[in-house]
């Protein structure tokens, strides 16, 4: 089990690495897409962009090493001395390993690519940073349901679209607000307008993926508040939904300012409505290129505090795995001692008994997993096993989220727990998998049950 001080560390981790990626892509975004590239002021802009993108990959590098460590620490359990020694395993050997070599040799190329001017190195880096962006995904609670299913896909989607939205709003503060003094007003509302659009697309990709998302993860409301997982959400929905309206104010009452006169649209009217409702009339208005710095610097204080609460929700267990998790935080080689009369008296098992199969032999149960044919139904990355033909949950990662025990009993009893996902019931709301009672030994089974406990990662 990771401590609560090695969670703190790994979270924080994570969060510097979630904001490195944002504003990578963010600051490629804004240069390729935002900046107009005809006019000669923002040249100094880009060259401030590629500075703070040259940094920004500097710390997603930091983050990504500090993340294969701690996973390396989770995994051997031991001080950081074995940790490090068990980092060639966790390379070879683990679904997280080849992901995170994927993602050195991406941040490489990027590191090398980010030092180029030209406008074609920036399109391989952003798509660099896209593929990047695919690893967190990939490594992240999405992937439970395979690597090629459709929630990695939607998480993927949803954290490129939050990249590019919160990142470029970092890279306007850094770039272009913060140096606001040397730019035209009329120049400033060309590229808050040609934001605005695009953290509008930005906006709908992540409602929709962020609905989707939560679908999957959280089957009912009252998780919001009763888990760890569901609280962090909750946190992160409320400051989403504070830089929503920031944006949405920034968009209908701030832009058209820039515009001069004119008559204003229906959704600017209601607006400016809503805020004589609440505010009451104004008088004596800042200038609009003060309130537009002061609005964007608001909406990137939140959205760093937004990227706070991804980090701990990917530090999180979710509540499809809540309940597996209380179960593998009991030791299962408990011992215990009870006398008869005690043990009838307690219901027939002794108070706290969890049932734990015997140490079998991972290799043994690898071979047994291959008879079987197991993986035509379950992937396991890493592995070299054929691509599975039916549906099936993938098991990258199996032995880290459920103990041993349920481990054998979803083999030998796999109706006793339907899981609500992808692959694991069929149209009659019963278990896909096959019985193998009459195709196994119990030593067989203690082997396969010693296998699937060692895919971790």
């Amino acid at each position: 089990m990771i401590g609560a001080y090695d969670l703190l560390i790994v979270t924080i981790a994570r969060w510097l690495g979630l904001v490195a990626l944002a504003t990578i892509m963010g600051s490629l975004v804004l240069d390729l897409f935002v900046l107009p590239r005809d006019s000669e002021p923002f040249v100094a802009a880009r060259r401030r962009l590629r500075r703070w993108g040259a940094a920004a990959v500097a710390v997603l590098t930091v983050a990504t090493a500090g993340e294969l460590i701690a996973r390396a620490h989770t995994m051997s359990g031991g001080n950081l001395a074995e940790a490090l020694a068990a980092l060639p395993i966790v390379l070879t050997r683990t679904h997280f390993g080849a992901i995170w070599t994927a993602r050195a040799a991406a941040l490489g190329l990027l590191l090398a690519v980010s030092l180029v001017r030209a406008r074609p190195a920036r399109i391989v880096g952003l798509l660099l940073a896209l593929g990047i962006a695919l690893t967190t995904s990939l490594t992240g609670h999405a992937a439970d349901w395979g690597d090629r299913s459709l929630a990695v896909l939607v998480d993927w989607v949803h954290a490129v679209a939050a990249g590019v939205w919160t990142g470029g709003l970092f890279g306007l503060a850094l770039t272009v607000i913060w140096h606001r003094a040397s730019w035209r007003p009329e120049v400033l509302g060309v590229v808050a307008r040609r934001f605005s659009r695009l953290a509008g697309g930005c906006l709908l990709a992540v409602v929709a993926t962020g609905t989707y998302n939560s679908w999957i993860q959280v089957p009912t409301l009252a998780v919001l508040w009763t888990t760890a997982y569901g609280r962090a959400l909750a946190l992160k929905l409320v400051l989403a939904l504070a830089l929503l309206l920031l944006g949405a104010a920034n968009r209908y009452l701030i832009l058209p300012e820039f515009r001069g006169k004119g008559r204003p649209g229906r959704i600017e009217r209601w607006f400016r409505l809503g805020r004589l409702a609440v505010f009451g009339p104004h008088t004596g208005q800042r200038p609009p290129v003060a309130r537009l710095a002061r609005f964007v610097s608001c909406e990137a204080l939140i959205a760093v505090a937004v990227l706070g609460c991804t980090a701990v929700l990917g530090e999180t267990t979710p509540k499809s795995h809540a309940g597996h998790a209380a179960r593998s935080a009991h030791m299962e080689a408990t011992l215990f001692s009870v006398g008869m009369d005690e043990l009838h008296a307690s219901g027939g098992v002794p108070k706290g008994w969890l049932f734990t199969p015997p140490p079998g032999d991972a290799a043994r149960g690898r071979a047994v997993f291959g008879r079987l044919e197991c993986f035509a139904c379950h992937a396991v990355a890493g592995e070299r096993f054929p691509r599975p033909s039916s549906p099936g949950p993938a098991l990258t990662g199996v032995g880290d989220h459920h103990p041993a025990s349920y481990l054998l009993e979803s083999i030998v009893n796999p109706n006793a727990v339907i899981v609500e996902a992808p692959g694991y019931s069929g149209p009659d709301g019963r278990s896909t998998m096959p019985d193998y009672q009459d195709r196994l030994s119990a030593s067989e089974l203690i082997d396969l049950v010693a296998y699937l406990k060692s895919l971790g990662g």
